[in-house]
């Protein structure tokens, strides 16, 4: 009885517990009424039994789940950032990308006595080995990041990963005698330093050997990631389930043949099991015992020890037994998106093959290999249909090459690259170094070939439901009769590939995007998009690009960039490659191809776009900030103001020239807020209802200032920040203007917004 029904009842109590929203009593409800239809429907079959049972293991599971998150939560940094002295001991393996910046887990103990698992970052070319013992001196920040309606979630990775807190180390730094074991990680420091000398001439390929060996993937370049993101390879560039399955594989294969070559012991499926799971374990190692490695470690014990009680479970039980033993060792893994790609593949293939009758009859050699090659084709055809939707609705993206490419790229990397990547790390060889590490190199550099001509396609975010319906459609398209269902689950699939959000209600609406510190507005009228600045290069690539896909952006006829800085440009690069846009309007256009200076006005659906500019002769010799571009977007008598990173001087200046021309009920800060910008006597020439700080939470320079909060407080503005708030949207009507968080739904365990 129990793994048919506790198992599974504990799993889906403890990931449910994650889903239970901030605040709202509807899921009370609703789960009230899903316990009395199941306990109604067990009663009648005199069933009553099993169903107090299976909800006992759901609330077993929940409260599990939530006890562990929560003391997980209470351990964490808090949202105020600020520099403390720490007694530091470096855990994990420093990473060095290739600008200098290193980055290592280190457990840090503070000056009250209180412990942290902390990512410290340090842009200073210093060295960090494992086992070391610091003091220094570092400001640490929540693992809080951007908030919008879709993108990276850094609260929830930091929760799968079990990192309480992010640091960035001061200049000063001082060491201490004391020396702790480096235990695995301190081999794993020893073969990246073996590396060094080959990655002066192949440092692509010695990247790629060290990822595939130790898991470092810090020094693979941006253009290496940016191609493995059409291609659907992300997942080979790491230690991941994938390798460590087919490594263990690889060592019981082995193992057969040399036990073939002497006396074959008495239980030789035993001792190959047993040689392929240590393969597997010093493998996970060899990735630091880090979560996601030790969640697949886990899996593949399950696997082995239920093969090894050969007939005493079924393909089900085991899959049920080991999310079990995952959710068990770290409940918080349902944060990651690894963890349902992981489980929902190999759910994918049982589903696909549980369905069918196993051929009968004698087989010989090629009737064998065919039924080996239906068997793969058919695991093939689920992993691609189950992981494409839900690749287009975690990332709104779908590499359409992927299955061709992953066809031949996982044999090559797992049969090849992986194990020439360990031999040459183990072995004291300089030859067979050069040797991996070359074949590294050309594999990069065909990669990079390939991922800049194949294409990948842009989908926007479904809602629940759909996904939900199109996973049902997948599901039933696997079956072999697909229960004559077949018609309505592509209608299913269909439906969910070709949803469009709803069109821009209303003629003017303003979206600030939480990019961190930075600044990203995109501005829509039922016909064009116009987008003021793009953020960081991060920020686009995790926040931006993400959430312009969700909306259904897939060009832009405007690109208005304020100012040449890298928390208003930086995201250009990514957003010229991706996205298509007509138009470019600039500050110091000079920087630009094809970009105008910010001068003129239009009107497009009765809205009218105004530039604000000061005369030539008075920025002859202005700063970067002073040449932002302001922009005024006003739609029958409601109006947003823009103004980039201009100065309290600039400001005054403006005031002369265009006095009450100036009003908007919505005014995003100049300068993310910064005491140096945004005057009382500029507040009151545009007097706005809502004043918008977007800066980063616990960011260096503690915008919005506290002098601006006062100035906005006395003179009775709103302030909205995307720090404390995420982003936001605005909608300007003719009977003013109304605003709603884009997350304004979040999850108990979700800090922000706050």
């Amino acid at each position: 009885m129990w793994k048919n029904i506790v198992l599974p009842a504990f799993c889906v109590g403890a990931i449910a517990a994650f889903f239970v929203p901030a605040q709202g009593v509807d899921w009370l409800v609703w789960l009230g009424v899903l316990l009395l239809v199941l306990g109604f429907i067990f009663y009648k079959i005199n069933q009553l039994s099993w169903f107090v049972l299976a909800l006992v293991a759901v609330l077993l599971g929940a409260s599990y789940s939530a006890i562990r998150t929560q003391s997980a939560l209470s351990r964490q940094w808090q949202a105020a950032a600020e520099s403390t002295e720490f007694h530091i001991k470096i855990t994990g393996l420093p990473e060095q990308n290739g600008q200098g910046r290193t980055r290592f887990i280190a457990q840090a103990t503070a000056a009250d006595g209180r412990r942290y698992r902390l990512l410290f970052q340090d842009y200073q070319p210093r060295e960090w080995r494992v086992g070391e013992h610091w003091r220094v001196k570092a400001r640490v920040r929540a693992p809080i990041d951007m908030r919008n309606a879709v993108g990276f979630d850094r609260q929830a990775w930091a929760l799968a990963n079990g990192v309480d807190g992010m640091a960035t180390v001061g200049k000063t730094r001082f060491r201490l005698p004391e020396h702790s074991w480096a235990g695995i990680n301190g081999i794993r420091a020893q073969m990246v330093q073996n590396w060094q000398n080959v990655s002066m001439v192949y440092p692509q390929g010695a990247a790629l050997m060290k990822a595939l060996s130790v898991g470092d993937d810090s020094a693979l370049s941006a253009a290496v990631w940016a191609a493995l993101r059409p291609l659907g390879l992300n997942h080979l560039i790491s230690i991941s389930g994938l390798h460590i399955t087919l490594i263990a594989l690889l060592a019981a294969w082995i193992s057969k043949k040399i036990m073939r070559l002497g006396k074959m012991p008495r239980r030789p499926r035993v001792y190959a099991l047993a040689v392929a799971w240590l393969a597997a374990v010093v493998y996970t190692g060899l990735a630091g015992f880090e979560v996601p490695a030790l969640r697949s470690l886990l899996m593949l014990s399950v696997f082995s020890w239920s093969w090894w009680r050969r007939g005493q479970f079924s393909n089900w039980q085991i899959w049920w037994t080991a999310l079990a033993a995952v959710l068990l060792y770290q409940p918080m893994a349902v944060l990651a998106v690894g963890f349902w790609l992981s489980f929902g593949l190999v759910g994918a293939l049982l589903w696909v093959l549980s369905f069918r009758l196993p051929e009968t009859g004698e087989r010989g050699f090629w009737q064998h290999r065919i039924i080996v090659l239906k068997q793969a084709t058919r695991a093939q055809w689920a992993a691609t249909l189950i992981g494409g939707v839900a690749t287009i609705y975690l990332f709104g993206l779908l590499p359409i090459f992927s299955p061709v490419v992953n066809a031949f790229a996982i044999p090559f990397f797992s049969w090849i690259l992986t194990p020439l990547a360990l031999l040459a790390s183990a072995v004291p060889s300089d030859t067979l170094k050069w040797l991996a590490a070359g074949l590294g190199e050309w594999t990069i550099h065909l990669l990079i070939i390939l991922g800049n001509y194949l294409p990948e396609a842009e989908f926007a975010h479904v809602p629940m439901p759909l996904f939900l319906l199109a996973i049902l459609g997948s599901l039933i398209l696997l079956l072999p009769m697909g229960l004559r269902l077949k018609p309505l689950s592509i209608m299913m699939l269909a439906a969910f590939s070709l949803y469009q959000p709803p069109p821009v209600s209303g003629s003017l609406n303003a979206t600030v995007y939480d990019v961190g510190q930075g600044l990203s507005v995109l501005i829509q009228t039922p016909t064009k998009n116009i987008l003021y600045d793009t953020g960081t290069a991060a920020a686009a690539e995790f926040a931006l690009l993400p959430n312009l896909r969700a909306a259904g952006v897939d060009e832009l006829d405007t690109l208005i960039l304020s100012h040449h800085d890298d928390d208003h440009d930086g995201g250009f690069p990514s957003l010229q490659k991706n996205i298509k846009i007509k138009q470019i309007y600039a500050g110091q256009p000079e920087f630009y191809p094809h970009a105008q200076l910010c001068v003129g006005n239009w009107t497009v659906d009765d809205v009218r776009f105004e530039f604000f500019r000061l005369p030539e002769n008075l920025q002859i010799h202005s700063k970067d900030n002073e040449l932002s571009c302001v922009l005024r977007v006003s739609h029958k008598g409601q109006a947003l103001l823009i103004t980039g990173d201009i100065s309290s001087a600039t400001e005054a200046q403006f005031i002369e020239q265009y006095g009450k021309n100036l009003h908007a009920n919505v005014l995003i800060l100049a300068h993310h807020g910064s005491k140096s910008s945004n005057s009382s006597a500029w507040l009151r020439a545009v007097s706005p209802q809502v004043g918008v700080a977007s800066s980063g939470l616990g960011n260096a320079f503690r915008h919005p200032s506290a002098d601006v909060v006062r100035r906005l407080a006395a003179l009775q503005i709103q302030l909205l920040r995307t720090d404390l708030h995420g982003g936001m949207v605005f909608y300007f009507t003719e009977q003013g203007v109304k605003y709603r968080l884009l997350a304004q739904d979040k999850f108990w365990w979700q800090s922000k917004p706050f």
